[in-house]
């Protein structure tokens, strides 16, 4: 081979190696996205009675992975406290040593398939209008965070 071969193989070489970091995904930090969605639902006997003793107003809160995951945790934070504290008191924390079955959404305070409260018999804490929060979510190999709030009720809404 020629000096001028050499020279064009390199330059070639190079620019596919410029083209994979920075047009590709191979380096890129993998993370989990979630969505979330809010919805207002009146109580019922049957429906999750624990949460909403006295009929009140309830907020389901949603949330949505962009693909099927087998999650090893789901915790969720007050914002404030995992700002200044990795290791917040959690509102509601389920593990899984296995995975969970793989899921694509669940809603906060429910049971998932293939998990259990980190402690035995904890109760999910009610999430407070107008409070921001974090969703941890964690399998093997990723971790996804995602920060939420509930919108205050309406005004002439019963508390």
């Amino acid at each position: 081979m020629t000096k001028k071969e050499i020279f064009l193989i390199s330059i070639v070489v190079a620019l596919a190696g410029l083209y994979v970091v920075y047009f590709s995904d191979w380096f890129a930090p993998k993370f989990i996205r979630i969505e979330h969605t809010v919805r207002g639902v009146r109580g019922s006997p049957g429906a999750n009675a624990r949460a909403n003793p006295n009929g009140k107003q309830v907020n389901t809160v949603m949330f949505s992975l962009l693909k099927e995951y087998k999650l090893t945790a789901v915790k969720v934070v007050p914002a404030a406290a995992f700002q200044t504290n990795k290791y917040a008191h959690p509102l509601w924390h389920l593990v899984s040593k296995n995975g969970s079955e793989p899921i694509k959404g669940f809603s906060y305070g429910f049971a998932l398939p293939g998990m259990s409260p980190a402690v035995p018999n904890a109760e999910p804490d009610p999430l407070e209008p107008g409070v921001d929060y974090r969703l941890i979510v964690e399998t093997r190999k990723l971790e996804g965070g995602h920060d939420f709030s509930i919108p205050p009720l309406p005004t002439g809404a019963r508390r």
